[in-house]
């Protein structure tokens, strides 16, 4: 993919993109449900696939959530779930890619895992992969236009309630 002139890909927006990275992990890990689509426009998406499913199309999602509405939706259907035993959750997000097709999008490929721990026992790995996402750029704020989470195992895990 072609990229812009490289001073458009600044140290400080290289930092900014880590930052708004970290802000949402910490979002997600307090249980800050209520405050994930604030990460996003309005008309964005949010995509879990495995990786093959991504090679078979968006038909496999694990997940696929389209707008902002949809997404409070799920935070509802979340807190309405009798099924669901509560627990802490940790994001590691690391080895940031950055590209910017545009001033106004920027193309970001990031590692990620997910631990998490359930009252009275042992944290546990929970699942791995990629973030291959689009960011929007307006106003000097960066918002989620497309989030695509590429788990490493073709095993879908046993629960996806929150979100990656």
């Amino acid at each position: 993919m072609a990229t812009l002139e490289p001073s458009i890909l600044t140290a400080e927006l290289r930092l900014d993109v880590q930052e708004f990275y970290f802000r949402y992990a910490e979002c997600l890990d307090g249980g800050r449900l209520l405050h994930w689509p604030d990460f996003f426009v309005d008309a964005c998406v949010y995509r879990v696939t495995t990786r093959r499913g991504l090679r078979l199309g968006p038909a496999e999602d694990l997940v696929n959530i389209g707008g902002k509405t949809a997404m409070r939706d799920r935070i509802v259907a979340i807190g309405r779930s009798e099924d669901f035993e509560p627990h802490a959750q940790r994001h590691y997000i690391a080895n940031f890619r950055v590209q910017a097709p545009s001033p106004e999008e920027l193309r970001i490929h990031a590692n990620f895992q997910v631990l998490r721990t359930y009252p009275e026992q042992r944290t546990e790995y929970f699942v791995s992969g990629t973030f291959q996402d689009r960011i929007a750029i307006s106003d000097g704020r960066l918002h989620f236009a497309e989030k695509l989470c590429v788990l490493d195992s073709d095993l879908a895990p046993e629960s996806l309630v929150y979100p990656l």
